[in-house]
């Protein structure tokens, strides 16, 4: 899929920040995880998850996921 945004405004706000911006929009909406808002804007989740800050947003984590990733832990 292709997005067309004018030349003026890419050249004003950059091809990246638009990615941000786009990936931090779907995540504040629920509309996307970690996950998918690294692959929007190129890197891990990770790395995302550090971005959030830059636009004074927080990383979604519930008591759910928690006691989810303890119960992943004890597999390993």
């Amino acid at each position: 899929m292709e997005i067309e945004i004018p030349d003026n405004v890419v050249e004003a706000i950059g091809e990246q920040e638009l990615k941000e911006i786009l990936a931090i929009s779907l995540y504040r909406m629920k509309r996307i995880n970690g996950v998918t808002g690294g692959e929007i804007v190129g890197s891990s989740e990770i790395a995302f998850h550090g971005l959030l800050s830059k636009y004074g947003e927080t990383v979604g984590y519930s008591s759910k996921d928690l006691s989810d990733d303890i119960e992943n832990l004890k597999d390993f």
